[in-house]
């Protein structure tokens, strides 16, 4: 239940945020360098999207791949073509992979990265990567489903290798793609709350995780759409998104609803009050002092 409200909410917002228009089949396929393999290897495979003329918003499924030939060890999504995860691929159990999320605006082009996963070959034999579950929906407004074609991945492994490969990796020093985040409110969500929209994006080893940190609270890891810990608005939020390779990107917003001048004047005064006393009571002290050496 909690998941289905989520997915709502983020459709709302993905919705609120661009604009929608319309369209017609999808196909969803993998691709890897070498699909004939050595006990040991480890190689690389996308998957990608492939709208076919739709425009394409959503897309979901389960990757499934023979857990006694393949070992999954990373999953990556720094290039994603999806700009809101609604659940982020990750392994669900030792041979499957869920994915759930929203390309705003559409997405219309031949092939698009969904993401990509580097698996290790454990043991001879051929098996298949497929997927399950597929499903894609149209930039309609209304999210409705196209038609979605499938193509699994054949592969085969053999003899082990005289030396296990792994894939050449660019260090990421580069921080997260710039983002805007909006502060919004909706009858509908949240009970009217305040929350907090942002989209976040990296291109190289791809976004970790993000933190939202409102005045003097502590800084919470958060999702977006994220509910405002301060209603009132009047403290400044900072948005920190870090990528896998530990890089970060900082966004700050100033607050909404500043306090009161008159408080801040209050509070100038009372300070200069205090300032006044003090001398006083320091002028007082000598005032006495000196009498007393005099008489």
């Amino acid at each position: 239940m909690k998941q289905i409200l989520k997915l709502k909410i983020i459709i709302f917002t993905a919705i609120f945020l661009f604009s929608a228009s319309s369209v017609f089949a999808a196909e969803t396929f993998f691709e890897t360098e070498n699909p004939e393999i050595k006990i040991g290897d480890q190689f690389e495979t996308g998957f990608f999207l492939n709208t076919e003329g739709e425009d394409i918003n959503a897309v979901e499924g389960t990757i499934v791949f023979p857990r006694e030939l393949l070992e999954l060890k990373e999953i990556k999504d720094g290039n994603s073509i999806i700009a809101f995860w609604v659940e982020r691929p990750k392994a669900v159990s030792e041979n499957e992979v869920r994915f759930s999320g929203i390309i705003p605006g559409g997405y219309t082009e031949k092939k698009g990265l969904i993401f990509s996963m580097i698996f290790q070959a454990q043991t001879e034999g051929g098996g298949i990567v497929e997927i399950h579950d597929a499903r894609a929906l149209r930039n309609d407004g209304k999210g409705t489903e196209a038609d979605t074609t499938i193509s699994d991945l054949q592969f085969v492994v053999s003899g082990k290798a005289a030396v296990p490969k792994a894939p050449i990796e660019k260090k990421d020093i580069e921080p997260p793609e710039v983002f805007e985040p909006i502060i919004s409110q909706n009858e509908t969500m949240f009970e009217g709350g305040y929350f907090l929209v942002f989209v976040t994006q990296d291109k190289g080893s791809g976004i970790d995780y993000c933190k939202v940190c409102e005045g003097k609270r502590q800084c919470v890891i958060a999702e977006s759409p994220y509910l405002l810990q301060n209603q009132n608005l009047n403290n400044e939020i900072i948005v920190k998104a870090i990528d896998k390779s530990g890089n970060e990107r900082v966004v700050v917003l100033p607050p909404q609803k500043p306090k009161p001048s008159y408080k801040n004047y209050l509070l100038f005064a009372i300070l200069i009050m205090g300032v006044f006393f003090v001398a006083y009571i320091i002028w007082r002290f000598l005032w006495k002092k000196h009498r007393k050496q005099n008489f």
